[in-house]
């Protein structure tokens, strides 16, 4: 499989009292898509819990069930999963200016929206850093990116 993996060392940290709304704010998106909502995207795990994290880059075209499968078998000791929108909300208030260089999807929450299934994608609107939802059945360009993570420790 021809895969190019950011290998650098990246820890994010989530705080599960915050609700999707509020990690949306702190990450300062100039525009974030209308359907992403608390109310879609419940946040469910408790306290402040560090993570590594990992981009994954296929370089071609990817469905999203195979993307999930490579991510899945990268690492079977210390598994990495497909990052749910708290995770990538994390990591983009964390890494600023990475999606401006590409789109970062989180595979790991999937919710309908108008019939469609979608995943939560970082991307950038012109100059500015957007937040929006990408649909789980299409395939994905070569140039996006996967995140995924693992735990480390209980932050707190």
């Amino acid at each position: 499989m021809n895969t190019d993996i950011i290998t650098e060392d990246r820890v994010i940290t989530i705080d599960y009292g915050m609700s999707v709304d509020d990690m949306i704010d702190a990450g300062a998106y100039y525009s974030s898509a209308g359907y992403i909502t608390a109310k879609r995207f419940p946040v469910q795990g408790e306290g402040v819990v560090q993570y590594q994290a990992k981009i994954f880059h296929f370089d071609r075209r990817i469905s999203s069930e195979d993307a999930v499968a490579a991510i899945k078998a990268d690492d079977r000791q210390n598994p990495w999963a497909p990052a749910k929108i708290e995770g990538l909300l994390a990591y983009g208030a964390k890494n600023t200016e990475e999606q401006r260089q590409y789109p970062i999807v989180g595979l790991g929450s999937v919710v309908k929206v108008r019939g469609d299934h979608s995943v939560p994608c970082l991307y950038r609107y012109d100059a500015e850093r957007s937040l929006d939802l990408g649909l789980w059945n299409d395939s994905w360009d070569g140039f996006c990116r996967f995140l995924a993570v693992r735990k480390l420790s209980s932050a707190a």
